[in-house]
């Protein structure tokens, strides 16, 4: 296998020596636009920094209408967007790396970055692509430049800053399938010679992508929702000034406000139900719809009848919100201030001062069913505040070959989670199953540095590392008495955790010529455990996880032709994961509530390759041809202790932590190792094409087309076929009518022409039976399973065919 990987590693390479020759020979077009970007938290060329990304500009997120965090999927091989539920959010991962727990306290292996505010939980991925200069995604540990560790990668954003004229731009959409409305304006301009103001703002409407066709059967708990399921309404305001009073200081402020909330939030949808859609083992039909246990445009859940469900909060007010009708409503503040200051003309002092508040409510129908009520539902009431600070000093002596990077680091956070599980009267449950609280605290302090040394001008040798320490407590409380509504602490089995990391990195580049250029890193990384608070705590199960860390390194290079017609990029990677972080559903108990836990893997391992290439034809002006690829190969090298899915025997792999004193013999879990990690399709590749020209005198026409490609992937961590979702192609096109000098464009926009439904997060569970009676159903970690009835499997689909109309117009344009 070494061998094997040292050959790859050298395939990366192979045209290392002739583009190094054939460049050095040549001279540059000094007119040609140079991609800059920001991934070691300075402006550079995109073919000088030691780091694989790839970058999406303004005018290719508007062509192709990517306004959330799954739509820059469609440009990026091997990033993998789940939209989960509840007060969890987005699960992304890259080159399979990410985070798969249903836990609303674990910081994302890949973070968000926007202008320089970092976010690790799930949620704030709703926050909106809009108004963007520029996005970026990192592939691989980022340990030095983005405020905490990022083991996985990170996804950054750079928003528009005022420029030094008046802007005024007006945006509407309508998206023809979901039926969405969307609208943005954006005001911008100088307020003085030294100070500048923009003001952005976005709202949207949409009725939902899916068809819910689930009937509720009348007196069994549930209410018949009907109509479109994945409505949403959305707004997002930001405010930016910066403030350049001199050469030597520059203040930048970014405010943010936003509002997410929808009724009938997209839920899980069966996609294998191997037992069957009739009856359970009761004799109460729990799915419902019309094409039950299909991956299509229909979903099958219904709404909680207030007759059948009560129960209370802490403080007395009704446990069932919103008349029993599913929701989600997320409402987030954060902002940024960075302020620069030259000490000298060559040291950069950098102040990045950040805030961000998050309260989000939802319910759900805690085991989707279609037909009868929901044997439970589930509530959170989710917040979250961060405070964090961060100082950089960092030089940039031109005559000199050595620099170096000095900083620190400081969050303060709080999360709090109520959660409440109640149960359907109606099917003889108590209105309440379960309810508690937790209330988790983070101190998290980091140094971090690096020196910089350019022995010659063609070679830069740079060591760095990060230090780290944080603590993380959580205080819990459960709900110890239903009939008096007394909630009492838990006395944890771990209430405390503390870590301490050195996270070091050495990368070497090597430029010969301005368009060619060599790297290889070395990098480690890491990220704190935390506690499970989505499920209420107990005194008998430890609810807290470890640290993921992980080390290797990538080596590639990055070129252009002379007339700079043609860029190639490629890398080969290898990292080596422990404790990665991964969720995992645990078989109900006999109150039929499923325990959702993080455990940590013992190992895991990433390998692969990289490559992107864009060709501009000099004999076809105005045409455009990208090509990118990622070939990937990860596995748990080590993971066990994984719960045995529903009905799983002995000789189906449910062989471990047998069961204390158990007559026959009953084990709870399986050993995973040597399993594919989750979202982690062996290859990707996109492919496409854009192309402008003029059409007449002031009038311009651009179109283009994509392809997105991947095999199939596993979506659940275990041993069975159902486990996979099959490989996709997902055909993309655009058509743009614009005027020559900006004033107004008018688009056509389809996303997934081909409508292709795939799901992002996915969990075993009985459809059949609810985890409230599986127990009547199946039979698991046995020698025998006497009803042969196993768990069913479940996903949120993403959505599929998008079809948009837009305008856009700049009224100003003329006085550009």
């Amino acid at each position: 296998m070494n061998r094997k990987i040292a050959l790859l590693a050298a395939s990366a390479l192979v045209l290392v020596e002739p583009w190094a020759m054939a460049q050095a020979q040549d001279l540059t077009d000094p007119t040609a636009e140079e991609i800059i970007v920001t991934a070691r938290k300075r402006q550079e060329s995109i073919l000088k920094v030691p780091v694989v990304e790839t970058v999406i500009d303004s005018d290719t997120l508007q062509q192709s209408q990517i306004t959330d965090i799954q739509a820059v999927t469609t440009k990026v091989p091997g990033l993998f967007v789940g939209t989960s539920v509840l007060a969890i959010g987005s699960q992304i991962s890259l080159r399979g790396v990410g985070t798969s727990a249903l836990d609303a306290g674990i910081d994302q292996s890949v973070s968000l970055n926007i202008d320089g505010q970092q976010f690790s939980q799930g949620l704030t991925f709703k926050s909106g692509l809009f108004d963007l200069a520029q996005a970026e995604v990192l592939k691989g540990p980022q340990a030095l430049f983005f405020g905490k560790n990022s083991p996985g990668g990170v996804i950054a954003l750079t928003t528009a800053d005022p420029k030094d004229y008046f802007e005024i731009i007006a945006r509407g959409s309508y998206e023809l399938v979901a039926r969405e409305k969307r609208t943005e304006l954006i005001l911008s301009g100088p307020l003085s010679d030294t100070l500048g103001a923009r003001l952005a703002g976005t709202w949207s409407d949409r009725d939902g992508y899916f068809k819910n066709t689930a009937v509720a059967i009348p007196g069994l708990g549930g209410t018949t929702l009907g109509g479109r399921n994945g409505g949403n309404e959305n707004w997002i305001v930001r405010g930016t000034l910066v403030w350049n009073p001199s050469a030597d200081f520059k203040a930048r402020l970014k405010v943010n406000v936003t509002r997410d909330n929808s009724n009938s939030p997209t839920g899980l949808q069966g996609v294998s139900c191997p037992s069957g859609t009739g009856p359970g083992a009761l004799g109460i039909q729990f799915i419902g719809g019309t094409h039950p246990c299909q991956q299509d445009d229909e979903v099958e859940y219904v709404g909680m009848d207030p007759n059948f469900f009560g129960g209370l909060f802490p403080d007395g007010s009704p446990a069932l919100r919103n008349d029993g009708v599913p929701f989600t409503d997320i409402r987030q503040r954060f902002g940024v201030l960075e302020m620069d200051y030259n000490v000298t003309p060559d040291i950069l002092l950098t102040s990045t001062t950040t805030y961000y508040h998050n309260v989000t409510d939802t319910m759900a129908n805690g085991v989707y069913s279609g037909a009868a009520g929901p044997t439970l539902f589930a509530d959170n009431h989710f917040k979250r505040r961060d405070t964090t600070q961060e100082l950089r000093l960092e030089s940039d002596f031109q005559d000199s070959p050595l620099n170096f990077l000095l900083g620190g680091y400081y969050q303060d956070a709080v999360m709090k989670n109520r959660i409440y599980v109640g149960g359907n009267m109606a099917l003889g449950l108590p209105a309440t199953l379960t309810a508690g609280t937790h209330d988790l605290d983070i101190k998290s302090a980091s140094l971090f540095g690096q020196l910089r040394w350019k022995p010659v001008e063609t070679l830069e040798i740079a060591a760095g590392v990060r230090w780290t320490d944080e603590t993380r407590k959580d205080f819990a409380t459960t709900l110890s008495n239903a009939a008096t509504n007394i909630y009492t602490p838990v006395d944890l089995i771990t209430p405390k955790i503390t870590s301490k990391n050195w996270s070091p990195e050495l990368t070497v580049t090597y430029t010969p010529t301005d368009n060619f250029t060599v790297f290889g890193a070395l990098k480690q990384g890491y990220k704190s455990g935390s506690f499970s608070i989505t499920t209420p705590a107990s005194p008998t199960k430890d609810n807290s996880f470890g640290d993921e860390k992980v080390q290797g390194g990538e080596i590639g290079f990055k070129a252009r032709s002379s007339d700079r017609s043609l860029y190639v990029n490629t890398a080969f990677y290898y990292y080596k994961y422990k404790g990665l972080q991964v969720g995992v559903s645990q078989p109900a108990s006999d109150n039929g509530i499923p325990e959702l836990r993080t455990l940590n893997a013992g190992s895991s391992r990433t390998y692969g390759i990289d490559f992107d290439a864009n060709y501009h034809p000099p004999s076809i002006p105005g045409l455009g041809l990208n090509l990118s690829l990622n070939w990937n190969k990860a596995k748990f090298l080590s993971l066990h202790g994984v719960p045995c899915y529903g009905g799983q025997t002995i000789a189906l792999g449910c062989t471990e932590a047998p069961v204390p004193g158990s007559d026959p013999i009953t084990y709870t879990a399986s050993d995973a190792s040597g399993e594919p990690l989750e979202k982690a399709p062996e290859w990707q590749a996109i492919g496409g094409f854009d192309y402008k020209t003029s059409v007449a005198e002031g009038l311009d026409l651009v179109f283009g087309g994509s392809a997105q490609v991947s095999s199939k992937y596993k979506a659940v961590i275990g041993n069975r076929d159902d486990y996979y979702q099959r490989g996709f192609t997902k055909l993309n096109a655009y058509l743009t009518l614009k005027d020559a000098d900006d004033r107004w464009e008018l688009s056509l926009i389809g996303n997934n022409l081909n409508d292709v439904l795939r799901g992002g997060y996915c969990a075993n569970t009985d459809l059949q039976n609810t985890t409230v009676f599986t127990r009547f159903a199946q039979v698991t970690g046995q020698a025998t399973n006497p009803t042969g009835k196993i768990d069913d499997v479940a996903c949120v689909v993403e959505p599929g065919r998008q079809i948009f109309i837009k305008l856009t117009l700049r009224p100003l344009g003329m006085f550009q």
